[in-house]
């Protein structure tokens, strides 16, 4: 399944505001059947286009930092630092991209020491970084819920 329709669409941002929302509640504001809300919902987990997951606020889950993070990596070893910043519990997203950085991570902290930690002690050392800038989050207005 590469396209979603309409009804597709609607139906992920009602979830998107509340998904916990029963197929019949969801049938109503839409519509159609219970039965057609459940054979949706199933055709898009299983085809990848959506997934059901449990999101947290992570200022009130001690994490109410957030930076975005650039680093220009020697390109030999793009991959590897990739690879090892995804798997770091702060990150949120990597991702690698074009322009003066070549890769990009969004990620929560205790505090700024934490923040300072990851920076100074984790990647100050890593031969392979060229370059690094930090950008903190002073107020998020959109995006605010994560993973973790």
């Amino acid at each position: 399944m590469d396209i979603i329709d309409p009804l597709d669409e609607h139906l992920i941002r009602l979830l998107e505001k509340n998904a916990r929302q029963s197929s019949e509640t969801l049938s109503k504001q839409l519509n159609v059947s219970a039965a057609t809300i459940r054979r949706r919902l199933r055709r898009l987990v299983q085809s990848g286009v959506m997934r059901i997951a449990a999101l947290v606020d992570p200022n009130k889950v001690g994490f109410p930092v957030t930076a975005l993070m650039a680093f220009n990596i020697e390109h030999a070893n793009l991959e590897l630092y990739t690879q090892l910043l995804a798997e770091q519990l702060e990150s949120v997203w990597v991702s690698t991209t074009t322009g003066r950085f070549n890769l990009l991570c969004l990620a929560s902290f205790r505090s700024t020491d934490h923040l300072a930690d990851f920076m100074l002690v984790k990647w100050a050392d890593a031969k392979a970084v060229k370059d690094t800038e930090v950008f903190v989050s002073l107020q998020v207005k959109k995006g605010r819920y994560r993973q973790i």
